[in-house]
């Protein structure tokens, strides 16, 4: 009788902690933000401005798990996302000045590592995101001298709000990088970026499986 009496107790501790594991899809957009002056490139004989142009809207697509307790929760999700970003290249070396556009896309494995509250519905959050580089594709590559050296990983933070509906989990957040933009740039064997990081704001809705 008492080793049923325990074996019960045990599974509905388990019943009850699993009750507190949830498990989810999600999916969204994002645009990205950035105020810059450009980055003026002397090679040689050569003059030239490369100017952030503006961003199309990111994607990112993936899958997240919910721990919680206490009225509290801890959210990690691994997100694949991918982002194009347009600049304008304005030539000074020749006669006339020339300006070409061109667009990079990026594509990574994003994983924000949330902790939050919980009040009805209402949801505050916030904690860090880790961008894994998986690839990118550039028309730059067209630009003689310019070459990609992409870091492993950047690190950056969200913080954002969200609501609860029956399955479905609707936020929106704030990003902040820790990087400066476009420091992957390198012409002519040296590095150079935008001077300061990017900031994103991201719409996602989840749905709880």
């Amino acid at each position: 009788m008492r080793k049923s009496l325990i074996l019960f107790a045990l599974l509905g501790f388990i019943a009850s902690a699993s009750a507190q594991i949830e498990f989810g899809l999600k999916a969204g957009l994002s645009s990205l933000d950035l105020i810059s002056e450009g980055i003026d490139v002397n090679t040689g004989s050569s003059k030239v401005k490369i100017d952030f142009r503006d961003a199309a809207y990111g994607h990112h697509l993936g899958l997240y798990t919910r721990i919680k307790f206490l009225g509290m929760y801890v959210e990690p999700a691994a997100l694949f996302n991918s982002n194009q970003v347009n600049y304008s290249i304005t030539d000074y070396s020749e006669g006339d000045v020339l300006t070409k556009l061109f667009s990079e896309k990026y594509y990574n494995l994003d994983i924000p590592l949330m902790a939050g509250i919980k009040a009805g519905i209402f949801r505050l959050y916030g904690g860090p995101v880790a961008h894994i580089h998986l690839s990118s594709t550039s028309d730059l590559t067209r630009f003689g001298t310019y070459g990609q050296k992409f870091k492993d990983a950047t690190y950056g933070y969200q913080a954002g709000f969200g609501f609860d509906i029956w399955k479905l989990r609707l936020e929106l957040a704030y990003e902040g990088n820790l990087t400066a933009f476009g420091d992957h740039f390198t012409i002519d064997g040296q590095q150079y970026s935008f001077g300061q990081s990017a900031s994103r704001v991201l719409g996602t809705v989840g749905y709880k499986f």
